[in-house]
C-alpha cells in the first residue's frame, strides 16, 4: 500500500505548489480535488495548466489515485443527472490528459439523505447503472462515497446498492471515518467492503452519544489507524490509502495547511510501521 494526500484539504495552495509539496514531504500519490473554490475546477483546469500538471506528477514521481469531484451521485431530476455525467465524463478526461496510465477512478458522494433511502435508492441504482455504461465507453473507474448521513451510510446498504447495479466500473470510494461515526467495527465492515473499493479515503474524528461528532486530523480522534491499516492490508487492498482533512477543520482560522499535511503523513507512516505493513 501507498500514501496518498488530498488536495481538498489545500484550499488556498494552487495545484502547481501542491503536487511538489505533497511529495516533498513523502506522500507516493496525489487525489486532485475539482473545486472552483479551490481553484480547481474543470474551467479553471485549462490544457496549459493540464500539461504543466502533467510535468509536475511525473517530475516528482507523484500518482493520482483518483480524481474527487465534489458533487453526489443520486439526482432528483432528469436535468441534474445530465449534468453530472457531463461533469464525471469531463473529470475522466483530466484523469487521461493527466497522463495517469492505469484506468482513471473519478470519485464522488452517492448523495441523498439517509433518511430518504428508500425513495433514493431505485433512483441511485438506475443513475449508476447509466454511469457504468459511460465509464465502460471512455474507460474509467466510478467510484461511490458512502457518508454516514448519507442514503448509503453502511456496509449493507453499499452491498445492496452495488449489488444491484452489479457492474464492474462501479465501485466503492471506502471511507472508514463514516463506517467508524455509524457505529461499525474496522474488523468487521473492512473485509466486506474491501473486495468493492476502487478508493479510499481515510480521516479521524470524535463521536459524541447523541450522533454528533468533531473530525480530528488523524490521531487526535478515536479511529484506530493502526487497526485500519493492518485490516486493510490483510482484507487484500494493494493501492493508495488518501489522507482527507474534513473542511470544518481546514475552513477554520489559523489552519495550516502544509502542517496539517505533513502531521498526517508522520501518523500514518507511524501506523504502518506499527501494524507492519511495509509501503510500496
Amino acid at each position: 500500500m501507498k500514501l496518498a494526500y488530498g488536495t481538498y484539504a489545500m484550499p488556498t495552495v494552487p495545484l502547481e505548489d501542491a503536487i511538489p509539496m505533497i511529495a516533498e514531504i513523502g506522500y507516493e500519490g496525489v487525489e486532485i480535488c475539482i473545486s472552483e473554490r479551490h481553484g480547481s475546477s474543470l474551467d479553471q483546469l485549462g490544457a496549459a495548466r493540464r500539461a504543466l500538471l502533467r510535468g509536475l506528477l511525473d517530475e516528482h514521481g507523484i500518482g493520482v489515485p483518483a480524481v474527487f469531484f465534489l458533487g453526489g451521485i443520486h439526482a432528483p431530476d432528469d436535468e441534474t443527472h445530465r449534468a453530472n455525467l457531463e461533469s464525471i465524463s469531463g473529470c475522466a478526461q483530466l484523469a487521461r490528459d493527466l497522463g495517469i496510465s492505469e484506468t482513471p477512478v473519478v470519485a464522488l458522494g452517492f448523495g441523498g439523505g439517509s433518511d430518504a433511502w428508500e425513495t433514493v435508492r431505485p433512483r441511485l441504482i438506475d443513475q449508476l447503472g447509466e454511469l457504468g455504461e459511460l465509464a465502460e465507453r471512455e474507460d474509467f473507474v466510478l467510484a461511490g462515497e458512502a457518508h454516514s448521513k448519507g442514503a448509503v451510510n453502511s456496509t449493507e446498504r453499499v452491498i445492496q446498492v452495488l449489488g444491484a447495479v452489479n457492474h464492474p466500473r462501479v465501485r466503492l470510494h471506502f471511507d472508514i471515518v463514516h463506517f467508524f461515526l455509524g457505529g461499525e467495527e474496522i474488523a468487521e465492515c473492512v473485509p466486506r467492503l474491501v473486495p468493492w473499493t476502487a478508493h479510499t479515503h481515510v480521516t479521524d474524528a470524535v463521536r459524541h452519544p447523541d450522533n454528533r461528532f468533531d473530525p480530528r486530523l488523524p490521531g487526535d480522534g478515536e479511529l484506530d489507524m493502526v487497526a485500519y491499516v493492518r485490516a486493510m492490508d490483510e482484507a487484500g487492498w494493494d493501492s493508495y490509502i488518501t489522507l482527507e482533512i474534513s473542511g470544518l477543520i481546514w475552513g477554520a482560522d489559523g489552519y495550516d495547511t502544509e502542517a496539517a499535511a505533513q502531521r498526517c503523513y508522520d501518523e500514518l507512516a507511524a501506523a504502518f510501521d506499527a501494524a507492519g505493513v511495509v509501503r510500496g
